[in-house]
């Protein structure tokens, strides 16, 4: 490969990382529907219907990943050593934190509760449903 060729290919592949995460920056703001879901899944995310977002692997950092109506679903995903960031992702934020536990209310009208514990910001157990 010659050195323009090279060139081409670092400008290429910079033009679509730099796309990707513009895309992730401004995916809570994708069209409704099946259209703004499947963007979302494409890049990564989870679609809540509920408020008609992305929610991305950046919303700890943003600071709201939501609360999802059934969080288990994405429980068995999890893995002993993920970050905060992670669990926060598939799970949505806790309905209670005491201490090292983070506790999640999966259903209505009558809620299960699920735990998590996680020290110095890694996930050390889960209990999924």
């Amino acid at each position: 490969m010659n050195v323009r060729s090279k060139v081409l290919l670092a400008s290429f592949v910079l033009v679509a990382a730099m796309g990707t995460v513009a895309l992730a920056r401004f995916a809570p703001s994708l069209p409704g529907g099946k259209i703004g879901e499947q963007v979302c899944q494409w890049i990564g995310g989870k679609w809540g219907s509920a408020r008609n977002e992305c929610v991305t692997r950046a919303c700890y950092a943003a600071g709201d990943c939501g609360v999802w109506l059934h969080p288990s679903r994405w429980c068995r995903d999890l893995r002993t050593g993920d970050s905060i960031g992670e669990v926060y992702f598939r799970l949505g934020n806790p309905s209670r934190i005491e201490g090292n536990t983070y506790t999640w209310l999966d259903g209505k009208p009558d809620p299960v509760a699920f735990t998590a514990i996680i020290e110095n910001g890694v996930l050390t157990s889960v209990n999924c449903l």
